[in-house]
């Protein structure tokens, strides 16, 4: 912590906090007074309690926070939450989601999440579901920590749990529009709830956005494609590839939608529908950019050669600098209007026209809940199916010049059901006893172009394409779970219960054409098969003491589970020692303790919350990419996090309007056990030093940090609103997080981030019923460059685990740069 804030550093954060001020900004809700803490309410066991009750760590965004800082992703609210991270990319899962620096990595789509997402009490398996949004969402609730008895399965690193708004009692209307400066974007959204009578009800919500430009630059110029036929003696012919018409990235356009039934035909039963559709298209997929280069000293490069004897050459033009610009090359035309291949839902390369690239998601939910509230118990069935397509065209090589490009189709289906009872009896002793079902089916496809590939033999859709690959994997879950809850005094509560989990996955990987050339590389029409089962029974106990209703005390024993699986988007290649071993991946579990303390000072005006915890994880779930020789890994490592967090909120009796907020998380996570595939380029001396004699030669990790874990993180926040003239009212509001020196992935030693401090603010100005409100919202106001990940660049690095290699270039992967945004709120 004193490395980060010393003396300079705190000159700096004083400095850039009064430029914060300048620029303040936020979106508001009616304004009014605060007398004292208002209290949050969350369901982390199975029934709504106040979050001073629950012996979890939580952190909660409520509404008004997240329309005042116009938050309309996950990524948005890490800004506000020093446990949680979001790193976003462009293959496999498309997300990885890190609390307290535990995660699954997010290259491999068949590798769930180990925080798990869950949107009103229905649990969401792909990542790629952060793209659904948070539009008329009522909270935003973080749970830290393995949280495997109630929320389903593989929530061994904590939830993410979302709540969106039902129709209330009173006729509701809301329309928002707002406008973001660098991006050129205008996005806007609209609500409307209705009672229709005093039984049911129905709500309307629906958000879109209009990107003209974006905050990334793409300076790729004309460039040409050479391809090399393996049919006609390797002849050479020359693609012109057009400079893109699109300079500014990502472009998004995004619709989203939600219809919501409420209906209570009796007093004591609820009945709820929801169903929503999602539409986002981008003009690049995964934003990232080459940030290190080191070499050719800042100088892309491909490599030449054969090993031990490889060379880097450089990689003609580009650009190797952390400046929010990257080089994305269209697929040259003639090439993309080859086609997609034999599925029609599938159009390849030219999915978005004269081979522009772009990622297309595209979602569809429905689900229903039956709450029956009975005198001795409650009774909870929820429903739902969920399906989503993704594709995307994309330039995969990093640099400004066409070289690796790829196109990929995916599809994910999902039927869930989950029932629950919780007694309620008047004596000591209650309990919880639930069963969920869950079965799935996942559709992959992608086919890859690289290093002038060419076969004029082959159907005209495979002409191009180095290697294509085919994978689906069918699973199965059944899970009864069981608390039971001992009230020993009125002070003294002790909970243990356990949940059981029965899971199958049966799956299949092909790559039913490579391109001849490459045949000593690729392993053609070789289907590597596989039917898993995992089972285990997770047990947790938790002992709470309560003194007082201002003060809850409690230490747990947690364990979690997380299924091993099968990685979709592997590749067979030649060079796999094992290749069933290596594409499948054996279950994540975790077990350790926790202990904290929730508690509520002068006269509910101050609360405090500390927590501590320690655990330990088995065979957490990795998937590496080594890019000099085209090969995926997945693969287990054991790990440890260690550490706490104070969060504090403060709304002083003696200033009307003002509420004050800071977090302080400490967290030291790292391998203990963890022997990895070595990053492309790395060398004896820098700890490629095992199993040298193999294809994917190996690092011991233990001892190493985790990635997306800094030891020290945290934020401090404010927000301020008074009266303004007659019937009006403003607000300022501000938030500074700031995290200490972080890795940015396991696998390349020195890659990390170091240490930084981004503020985010706001004003805001309108009517004191709420009526109407504008507003300008910042973020990161001082334009800090923040990486979140990196990987080695394709066809970069050599002669790794030698005495003369070189290290691979780096593409990372960023948060936005400053924003600033104007919006205008009207309710009726």
């Amino acid at each position: 912590m004193t490395r980060l804030i010393n003396r300079t550093v705190a000159r700096r954060i004083a400095r850039r906090a009064l430029q914060g001020v300048a620029a303040l900004a936020i979106a508001g809700t009616p304004f009014a007074a605060q007398a004292a803490i208002e209290e949050v309410r969350v369901e982390a066991r199975g029934q709504e309690e106040s979050i001073r009750d629950i012996p979890v760590a939580i952190t909660a965004v409520d509404a008004k926070t997240l329309q005042q800082y116009s938050m309309q992703s996950l990524s948005d609210v890490a800004a506000h939450t020093p446990s949680l991270e979001i790193l976003r990319i462009l293959s496999g899962t498309g997300t990885s989601i890190s609390i307290r620096g535990v995660s699954s990595s997010a290259g491999s789509l068949g590798i769930e999440q180990s925080v798990s997402v869950i949107i009103d009490g229905v649990y969401f398996p792909q990542g790629r579901v952060i793209n659904e949004g948070l539009f008329d969402s009522s909270q935003v609730a973080i749970l830290k920590g393995p949280q495997a008895l109630y929320f389903g399965k593989n929530a061994t690193a904590g939830v993410v749990a979302i709540t969106t708004n039902d129709p209330g009692n009173e006729f509701e209307a809301m329309a928002r529009a707002g406008y973001e400066v660098r991006a050129d974007q205008m996005d806007g959204e609209a609500m409307i709830s209705v009672p229709v009578n005093d039984k049911w009800g129905f709500r309307i919500a629906a958000a879109g956005t209009k990107m003209w430009g974006g905050y990334f630059e793409n300076t790729a110029g004309d460039t040409n494609y050479t391809t090399l036929d393996a049919a006609n003696g390797f002849a050479a012919t020359p693609h012109f590839n057009p400079a893109p018409a699109d300079k500014k990235l990502p472009g998004e356009e995004s619709w989203k939608t939600r219809l919501t039934l409420k209906a209570t035909p009796t007093d004591n039963l609820t009945l709820r529908l929801k169903t929503s559709y999602a539409d986002v298209l981008t003009n690049a997929p995964g934003l990232f950019e080459l940030v290190s280069c080191p070499t050719l000293n800042g100088q892309p490069h491909r490599v030449s050669g054969a090993a031990p004897n490889q060379v880097p050459v450089p990689a003609g033009t580009g650009e190797c600098n952390k400046d929010w610009k990257t080089g994305f090359n269209n697929e040259p035309p003639d090439i993309a209007a080859t086609g997609g291949g034999p599925n029609p839902d599938s159009p390849g390369l030219d999915r978005f026209g004269n081979g522009q690239l772009g990622e297309m998601y595209k979602s569809f939910i429905i689900s229903g809940d039956v709450d029956w509230d009975m005198d001795w118990a409650d009774l909870k069935l929820v429903l739902n199916y969920h399906r989503q397509k993704n594709a995307w065209v994309g330039d995969n090589d990093g640099g400004a010049d066409t070289s690796v490009f790829a196109q990929e189709f995916n599809t994910f289906s999902n039927y869930s059901a989950e029932a629950r009872m919780a007694t309620k009896f008047d004596g000591p002793v209650n309990a919880v006893f639930g069963f969920y079902y869950q079965k799935t089916h996942r559709y992959f496809e992608q086919s890859v172009h690289f290093a002038g590939a060419e076969n004029s033999a082959a159907p005209a859709y495979e002409r191009y394409t180095a290697y294509d690959k085919y994978s689906e994997t069918d699973g199965e879950t059944v899970s009864p779970y069981a608390e039971v809850k001992w009230s020993i005094t009125d002070q003294w509560t002790l909970t243990g219960g356990a949940r059981y989990i029965w899971e199958t996955k049966d799956s299949y990987f092909i790559q039913p054409y490579v391109n001849p050339a490459f045949a000593g590389l690729f392993v053609e029409d070789r289907t590597l098969a596989v039917k898993q089962k995992f089972d285990d029974i997770i047990p947790e106990a938790t002992v709470t003491w309560q003194p007082s209703p201002d003060l809850t005390i409690f230490a747990a024993y947690k364990q979690g589970y997380k299924s091993g699986g099968f990685d979709n988007g592997t590749i067979d290649s030649t060079l796999n020692t094992s290749p069933l071993d290596d594409i499948t991946f054996d279950p994540e579990s975790v077990e350790g303790f926790e202990a904290g303390i929730k508690t509520l000072l002068a006269d509910g005006t101050v609360s405090i919350e500390l927590d501590a915890f320690m655990y330990k994880y088995n065979d957490l779930q990795l998937n590496f990419f080594n890019a000099p020789i085209f090969a995926y890994q997945t693969l287990n490592g054991d790990m440890r996090t260690t550490g706490g967090e104070l969060q504090v909120t403060w709304a002083p009796e003696n200033v009307d309007g003002l509420t004050l907020n800071a977090a302080l998380a400490y967290n030291d996570s790292h391998y203990t056990r963890f022997l990895a595939p070595c990053s492309g380029g790395q060398s004896i001396a820098e700890g490629c030093n095992v199993d040298l004699n193999l294809p994917l030669k190996k690092q011991d990790l233990a001892g190493a940090p985790r990635n997306l874990a800094p030891k020290w993180a945290g934020n401090m926040g404010f927000n301020y609103e008074m009266p303004f003239g007659n019937g009006f009212v403003w607000g300022l509001s501000g938030n500074m997080k700031f995290k200490s020196k972080y890795s940015l992935s396991e696998f390349i030693p020195d890659a990390t981030q170091k240490g930084y401090v981004q503020f985010d603010a706001a004003i805001r100005f309108g009517t004191d019923d709420g009526r109407w409100t504008f507003a300008v919202i910042g973020k990161n106001l001082t334009n800090e460059y923040v990486l979140v990940g990196v990987r080695d660049a394709a066809s970069t690095g050599g002669n790794t685990g030698t005495a003369n290699a070189f290290r691979s270039d780096l593409t990372g992967y960023s948060l936005p740069p400053r924003t600033v945004k104007f919006e205008l709120t009207y309710r009726y």
